[in-house]
């Protein structure tokens, strides 16, 4: 039976956050409805697992998870594990195959309903955002507020109750002020934010220097404006500035300041705000151009605010309310739900530090400092070795059978019956090469593998090969300042990696690369022309056809990036014939660009025309695999034939692994090019482009190149120009930013226009989109064969056993202890 792929036929929300791809593991392919020996499997789900069998998956990774706190995880692998350990208010699961219909389904919640018309009171006493237009919470009756019944038989592993209490203090923490968590962005920020959420994570900031979005109307103005600040480090690019007695001077220094500092190098041997102001004030007024560098102090009037503010309260023991910032459609706040919050009290108590700056956890890194309220629990963990889980016996959702094993069966209907879920008795995570992975899954020692490059073509038409896109598109990302260029080429074994603080010289690297040659040495990758791939839809509830790059705006981006013309007296009649031309490979203005580059960089001063370069690339949280040696083969090979009569030397790439977090690594200068992707929330593009501009919302991973808080941008949107700094921008499609209430063809248009001006800055390169090509073993199947964006095959929950593990063995024995897959 050979396995289909559909197109999506219904739409619905999917995971609002985003995540940076960890390159660490093995794929999550499908079953088969073969189970190898010639006998037919049933895939139906429908049968209950024998009595007397234990079920064992029997996964791989280049390394290890690290940190499964759902407040600070990070990386695809550390949210692997979450997924085994928790139980999230909701999820999203088959109803029916045969139609390709999901639904929702209440996992850690029994309800969730939403009750604003009940409590419109909720919005002034949480300082919700009223919809545009409307002036009192009185004339809102939907959107705001949601009440939560919360599963009362709900528990830790240890049998602990969880409760509305358990959930407030997990929100609580989540948004603690004295921790600043990595995760909490996804509920002070966007447009599913908790009202009040904001407040409180702020509350211990006294006040925050905020630019200037106009210029001063007159030199005098801004003088007497004794709340204003020049920002010292941005206007001389530099830092390392200390006053009269050696002592650092603050980043940002008042106008009216008549303290002198020394700048060393820095374009003045003494200044103050009063001398900056004096030499350069009229720069900053309407005819000048140095607006970026003018902020003003604003006090922060929610200092010293308590959790009371948040707008996320207990009702009773099993209900709890969530009150949102901005109104929401409840089909988005459900994909919000699906994201576990919950940690247990003690542990995460009982593993603080408190010596720091910030308060920090080390609860979810080992298996002492975890607690799982999942259908699996930590059974142990041999660091950078294995990982095992368990089922959790204390999980609300088992049965014991009359020997004792736990049984799991949906409390709702799949194909309209109840099916067995959690059939898989404990899972093991093995840390393996590509090549040890092979050897172990042809004699049947895993569950999965993810062929490489080289052996696709040799599982090409095996029935047990599933491949699906994902949302996830790999890239070169940068680090262009110049200092921390020199700092790698000095002491941190680069070679002339200045050459990367020339645009040219990037845009020429984008443009020499032969994507779809490259994507033969990775595991089925898709060539990238852009950031957002085929996956992401800009209006999925109302138009399923709403795929944003098939839009005119979205296809004029991708021309002009690439400079292709069409239109009369062009090869190319369309706009859509233009678009889908592009390859992003012109070796011609590639060797131009290299060309130029190099005379601007010997006339700077910065490279000596004919010296080799040397550049580290952060390439993977785990070792190298052959795979990724061929992809940095080819990369080279690129480079070099554009290089070819410019003036430049020869230029070796090499790829460094087993890096604990090469994206901040990269914004840290220590790696002047990194290897990574950014994916997810493929229903809801219009905040994608934070992880990129707002450094508010997470840790930019080109952060080192700009600061996109101050550096302005000017888009034309409905004919008339706009501008605003890039992280407004980034912000301008959500809650109450500028476009925010505009049609969802407004919004895609300025989506378009964000991804075009980023693009051309050359801060990063996109290369290829990411597959999921795996083989799955002859001991179980999914569900279903038929693949949907909403529900995967039916994904690790309906996993069903073609063989107990005792039988398994005994077959793989029977086949001489090798099998075939071709």
């Amino acid at each position: 039976m050979k396995k289909k792929v559909v197109s999506l036929l219904l739409v619905a929300a999917m995971a609002c956050s985003l995540a940076a791809c960890g390159n660490s593991g093995s794929g999550n392919g499908s079953g088969s409805a073969d189970n190898g020996s010639g006998t037919e499997v049933g895939t139906d789900g429908g049968t209950v697992a024998a009595a007397d069998g234990t079920y064992t998956y029997r996964g791989y990774q280049g390394a290890l998870a690290t940190n499964w706190n759902p407040h600070t995880w990070e990386s695809n692998a550390d949210d692997a594990v979450i997924q085994y350990i928790t139980t999230p208010l909701v999820n999203m699961t088959i109803l029916n195959t045969d139609t390709q219909e999901y639904q929702w389904i209440y996992e850690a919640a029994t309800s969730v309903e939403d009750v604003t018309a009940d409590h419109q009171d909720d919005l002034v006493t949480y300082k919700s955002v009223l919809p545009a237009g409307v002036e009192a919470a009185t004339d809102v009756t939907e959107g705001y507020v949601f009440e939560i019944g919360l599963r009362d038989t709900m528990t830790w592993e240890d049998g602990t109750p969880i409760n509305a209490d358990s959930y407030i203090y997990s929100m609580q923490q989540m948004l603690n002020p004295d921790m600043k968590n990595y995760r909490a962005n996804n509920y002070y920020s966007g447009d599913y934010a908790v009202a009040g959420a904001y407040d409180y994570y702020m509350s211990k900031d006294s006040g925050f220097y905020v630019a200037y979005s106009d210029k001063y109307a007159s030199t005098e103005e801004a003088a007497a404006d004794n709340n204003a600040y020049i920002d010292v480090y941005e206007f001389y690019n530099a830092e390392g500035y200390v006053d009269a007695d050696g002592n650092e001077v603050p980043q940002y220094v008042s106008i009216t300041d008549e303290t002198k500092y020394s700048a060393d190098g820095a374009g003045e041997d003494e200044f103050s705000g009063a001398d900056l102001w004096a030499g350069y004030g009229p720069y900053f007024t309407p005819e000048g151009g140095y607006d970026n560098v003018i902020y003003s102090w604003a006090d922060n009037d929610n200092m010293g605010v308590g959790y009371d503010v948040v707008g996320f309260y207990k009702v009773d023991d099993y209900t709890v309310r969530y009150v949102c910032q901005y109104q929401v459609e409840k089909n988005y706040l459900l994909g919000q739900l699906a994201s576990a919050f919950l940690v247990n009290e003690d542990k995460y108590e009982a593993n603080k530090d408190t010596t720091g700056t910030l308060v920090t956890t080390s609860y979810g890194t080992s298996a002492d400092t975890t607690m799982s309220y999942g259908p699996y629990k930590l059974a142990s963990l041999q660091d950078g070795k294995q990982m095992v889980l368990e089922q959790n016996e204390n999980w609300y959702g088992y049965t014991k059978d009359d020997n004792g094993n736990l049984i799991s069966m949906t409390d709702f209907l799949v194909d309209g019956q109840s099916v067995q879920q959690y059939q898989t008795n404990s899972i093991v995570l093995d840390v393996m090469d590509d090549d040890s992975a092979k050897q172990a899954f042809l004699k049947g020692q895993l569950s999965e593998w993810t062929p490489s490059a080289d052996d696709l073509p040799t599982y090409s038409l095996s029935d047990q090969l599933y491949k699906v896109d994902e949302t996830y598109t790999m890239r070169l990302f940068f680090d262009t300042n110049l200092d921390d260029l020199k700092e790698m080429d000095s002491s941190k074994g680069n070679t002339n990696s200045v050459v990367m603080s020339n645009v040219n010289f990037r845009k020429a690297l984008s443009l020499c690369l032969d994507r779809s040659e490259y994507v033969g040495a990775t595991q089925g990758y898709k060539p990238a022309f852009a950031l957002l791939n085929s996956l992401y839809y800009y209006d999925a509830y109302n138009n399923p056809d709403s795929q944003y790059r098939n839009t005119e705006a979205a296809k004029q981006a991708l021309v002009n990036v690439y400079d292709v013309a069409y239109g009369e007296g062009t090869a190319y009649a369309t706009l859509d014939e233009a678009a889908a031309s592009v390859n992003g490979y012109n070796l011609t203005e590639a060797k131009e660009l290299m060309a130029q580059a190099c005379k601007e960089l010997v006339d700077a001063g910065l490279y000596t025309a004919g010296e080799d370069i040397y550049i580290r690339i952060g390439w993977a949280a785990g070792g190298l695999t052959s795979s990724d040696n061929q992809q940095i083969s080819l990369l080279n090979k690129y480079v070099n034939a554009a290089l070819e009569g410019s003036g430049f030397g020869k230029l070796t790439f090499e790829a460094i692994g087993n890096i604990t977090n090469r994206y901040s690594d990269v914004a840290n200068g220590e790696y002047a090019i990194g290897w990574g992707a950014w994916g997810g929330a493929a229903f809801y593009p219009y905040g994608y482009f934070r992880v990129f501009f707002d450094p508010d919302y997470t840790s930019l991973h080109e952060a080192a190149c700009w600061d996109p808080a101050t550096e302005t941008l000017t888009l034309n949107v409905n004919g008339e120009d706009v501008t605003m700094t890039w992280q407004q921008w980034s912000q301008s499609l959500e809650g109450v930013g500028q476009f925010a209430n505009e049609s969802a063809e407004v919004k895609c248009q300025v989506l378009a226009l964000l991804e075009e001006s980023f693009l051309e800055k050359y801060y990063c390169i996109p290369v290829c989109s990411t597959t999921s090509c795996s083989m799955l073993a002859y001991q179980l199947s999914y569900y279903t064969q038929d693949y949907n964006i909403m529900y995967d095959f039916g994904g690790f929950r309906l996993i069903h056993y073609n063989y107990t593990d005792e039988e398994w063995s005994e077959y793989v024995d029977s086949v001489g202890g090798t099998l075939s897959y071709e």
